[in-house]
């Protein structure tokens, strides 16, 4: 079993899409359990019921306050010890199959932190405030092992530069991690919120915090041999990290995807087209699913 964790705010015909490509390419979906943390606007709360009675299954808890590390806390305190945890946001698509055994299988190895769903051997480049800048796997045999028999890529995070995709170990976006470390850093965090006064309010504050635990973590991460998740930053709901881009090729106004989930309109996943993957952040034209 997987516990899955979905952030979502103001992206209800996004989140369609996320939920719907989850329930398609996690191969064993019916072992896991999935739950959407919202916190959603007064104007986008209908478009919410509608997700709720569309997606039974689904588990809806509301963000209440400015600490999402309580929050996160308060929810992992109630789910079993011994499954991983994974993370995705609304705009995020899981495109390809991907097997929860073999996610399960790599979580028990305890020199392993995370594994990755939006790594993968195609992964080259990286995207910051509109600049491309290589980012590749290290070739060493040494920092980085292709297991071909069993379709998976094991590197050292530490031997990137902090901050490229191949170092950056603690997303919340796609990754996977054990209920003890995860459990154990959102707790420091949600005890250091109410004496600090730290302010997380959204995904990205969450995963800032979470950067603490970089270095006191073991290096090795795990991808299959190509990615088969992939953020499509089509809008911007949040009013911080506006280095982040969004939208800048396949912009999509959250009030118009609202008004055509009211339709009736949804995004129907086989109808997006993919393009090649070789970044984890890839605005795809999602409109063109829109039937």
């Amino acid at each position: 079993m997987i516990t899955t964790i979905i952030f979502s705010k103001d992206r209800p015909l996004q989140l369609d899409l996320c939920l719907k490509s989850i329930n398609k390419n996690l191969v064993g979906s019916d072992a896991i359990t999935v739950t959407v943390i919202e916190n959603y606007s007064e104007k986008y709360l209908g478009a919410l019921e509608t997700l709720q009675s569309e997606h039974p299954e689904v588990n809806f808890i509301k963000q209440h306050g400015s600490n999402l590390f309580k929050c996160i806390w308060a929810y992992l305190s109630t789910q079993p010890q011994d499954y991983p945890v994974a993370f995705f946001t609304d705009d995020g698509i899981l495109f390809k199959e991907q097997d929860v055994k073999s996610i399960i299988r790599v979580m028990r190895n305890p020199n392993v932190v995370t594994y990755s769903m939006r790594m993968g051997l195609n992964v080259r480049r990286r995207e910051h405030q509109g600049v491309s800048y290589p980012d590749t796997v290290c070739p060493s045999p040494e920092k980085t092992q292709v297991d071909r028999e069993n379709r998976l890529v094991i590197w050292n995070k530490t031997v990137s530069n902090y901050g490229n995709y191949w170092s950056y170990s603690h997303s919340v976006d796609g990754h996977v991690f054990r209920y003890s470390d995860i459990f154990d850093w959102t707790d420091t965090l949600a005890t250091l919120s109410c004496h600090k006064k730290i302010r997380c309010k959204t995904p990205n504050d969450y995963e800032s915090g979470l950067q603490m635990f970089w270095c006191s973590t073991v290096p090795w991460m795990v991808s299959s041999l190509e990615s088969s998740y992939v953020n499509s930053p089509n809008n911007r709901v949040s009013d911080n990290f506006h280095e982040n881009s969004s939208g800048d090729t396949h912009y999509c106004s959250p009030d118009k995807m609202l008004d055509l989930y009211e339709e009736g309109k949804r995004i129907k996943l086989l109808n997006v087209p993919i393009p090649h993957i070789d970044c984890p952040h890839t605005e795809i034209d999602i409109m063109k699913g829109v039937i």
